[in-house]
C-alpha cells in the first residue's frame, strides 16, 4: 500500500511540476509580447510626436504665405476682370420644336414604361 500511494503521489508531483512549467512557459511567451506590443506603442507614440512637429512646421502662416507668393503668382482682383450681368448670354425661352417627319418616315417606338412606374414628363408651354 505504501508503494501503490508513494507512487500516486509521485506522479501527482510530477505533473503539478509539468504544469508549471507550462505555465511559466506561457507567461514567458506572455511576457514577450507584451514587451513587443510596448515597443510598438512607444514607436508609434514617437511616430505620432514627429508628424505633428512636422505638420506644425508645414502648416505655418508665414510660410504658407511665402510658398503661395513663390509659386501661385496670385493678385488682387482688378476692375477689369469684373463683368456685369448683361454680357452673359442667356437661354432661349422655349425649346426648340423638333422638325416635323418626313413623309413616308416611320419615327422610332416609344418604349412604354413600366406600369407601377410614376414618370414625370415635361411638356413645354405655348403660352407666353
Amino acid at each position: 500500500m505504501i508503494r501503490t500511494s508513494t507512487a500516486l503521489w509521485s506522479a501527482a508531483v510530477i505533473v503539478v511540476g509539468y504544469g508549471l512549467f507550462q505555465v511559466k512557459y506561457e507567461v514567458m511567451q506572455q511576457e514577450d509580447t507584451l514587451a513587443h506590443l510596448n515597443r510598438q506603442i512607444v514607436e508609434g507614440r514617437e511616430s505620432i510626436r514627429v508628424l505633428n512637429a512636422e505638420w506644425s512646421y508645414l502648416t505655418q502662416p508665414v510660410r504658407l504665405e511665402e510658398l503661395s507668393k513663390r509659386f501661385l503668382n496670385l493678385a488682387p482682383i482688378g476692375t477689369a476682370q469684373i463683368g456685369n450681368l448683361d454680357a452673359i448670354p442667356f437661354r432661349d425661352a422655349a425649346p426648340p420644336v423638333p422638325a416635323a417627319p418626313v413623309a413616308g418616315t416611320t419615327l422610332p417606338a416609344r418604349p412604354e414604361p413600366h406600369p407601377g412606374a410614376m414618370l414625370a414628363t415635361f411638356e413645354p408651354s405655348t403660352h407666353q
